[in-house]
């Protein structure tokens, strides 16, 4: 059971006091966005610490589709900070479902101001969203899934102590729980019954707050980010320093950093594109290597992602950070596994072509 601690009361009541230290941002109007290159830049720059940046391409969402820009907050939050710090995590899940509470903080341009400043500067942790790449796609645990499903009723399952074993354990056993065995589309998410699942799995030892949390996160966002939050929560380290990743050259003079077009932008797949047309070793690795699961551009674009479109200011340096990057890097987007590291490797040394092309890109875009 989830003892009520009131830790969603004593965060609401600390943002009102830290929002009185912000002067609201005036809007900024530009002409580089759409929706998609917008959320993708306001993400990637709180990944990297870069307010001003953040605030460009919030105010183009702010001035569009707000509603959308307050749905996107939590599941940054939950992405890219998590238990890095929690405290931000519900504060950005409170005020992106919250109309009243940003009216409260002094309106919307004072709450978004505030609250992008607050993410930017925050420790960092991606490790729900390397758990979920992890537990989804690795063979082994899919296998032990369907082992558990044949081999338990549910109803022993839900009755049984939460389960020990390490972070991976626990969120295959709760995907198991939730009746999720074989492929898991995040979009297949029940809030219900993940919303069960986690307090069937909260005990006096979860950490304070985790469980409030993960099911408001829930509730708010719909997203599996929110159960693997409270997975990762239940193993964390308590102590951890800071880190900031390599973060790679961009060139200079382009209307947005290159980092911000990944393979979820028109943009960010076009530059893959061209980089695929113009990189013979990358184009002799696909022809040799790519199973046609994902489209080639697709596969470069979730390389690249471990190369620069994921990498973070204020990492919190930990092991189960760290081993969930490490195995959920070694996946392959549609290349063996095995073949990613010699992938990567092409990528670091052509980077600056793979900037160039983006940036190519991008000026296409725009005229």
């Amino acid at each position: 059971m989830i003892a009520h601690n009131n830790f969603q009361h004593a965060i609401q009541d600390r943002l009102r006091d830290l929002v009185g230290s912000f002067e609201a941002r005036p809007l900024q109007t530009s002409r580089v966005f759409d929706r998609w290159l917008a959320s993708s830049l306001l993400q990637k720059s709180i990944r990297r610490d870069k307010p001003d940046l953040a605030w460009l391409a919030a105010s183009y969402l702010l001035e569009n589709y707000p509603a959308y820009f307050w749905r996107r907050l939590p599941i940054i939050a939950l992405e890219d900070i998590g238990v890095g710090d929690l405290d931000v995590t519900m504060m950005a899940i409170l005020a992106g479902s919250n109309t009243r509470l940003r009216v409260e903080l002094g309106g919307c341009l004072l709450a978004a101001t505030a609250l992008i400043e607050l993410m930017c500067a925050a420790t960092k942790d991606r490790s729900t969203d390397d758990l979920f790449d992890v537990v989804s796609r690795s063979p082994n645990l899919r296998e032990e899934r369907i082992a558990t499903f044949e081999a338990e009723q549910l109803e022993d399952l839900f009755k049984s102590d939460p389960p020990g074993g390490g972070v991976l354990n626990l969120a295959n056993l709760m995907f198991v729980q939730a009746g999720s065995i074989g492929d898991l589309p995040a979009s297949a998410i029940k809030k219900k019954i993940w919303a069960d699942v986690i307090h069937r799995n909260a005990s006096d030892t979860t950490p304070m707050g985790l469980a409030e949390t993960s099911l408001l996160g829930l509730k708010t966002t719909g997203s599996i980010l929110a159960p693997m939050l409270f997975a990762v929560g239940c193993h964390a380290d308590t102590k951890c320093p800071e880190t900031d990743d390599a973060l790679p050259d961009s060139p200079t003079g382009t209307a947005i950093p290159t980092w911000a077009m990944g393979q979820h932008t028109r943009v960010g797949l076009d530059g893959f594109r061209r980089y695929i047309g113009r990189s013979q070793r990358i184009h002799d690795f696909l022809s040799d290597t790519a199973n046609g699961s994902v489209s080639r551009p697709k596969t470069i674009g979730g390389l690249v992602y471990r190369l620069d479109c994921g990498q973070l200011s204020h990492r919190r340096d930990c092991k189960l950070a760290a081993d969930l990057k490490h195995q959920a890097t070694h996946l392959g987007w549609g290349i063996p596994d095995e073949a990613v590291a010699d992938a990567l490797s092409i990528l670091r040394d052509e980077f600056d072509l793979v900037n160039a092309c983006r940036a190519e890109a991008l000026r296409a875009y725009l005229t």
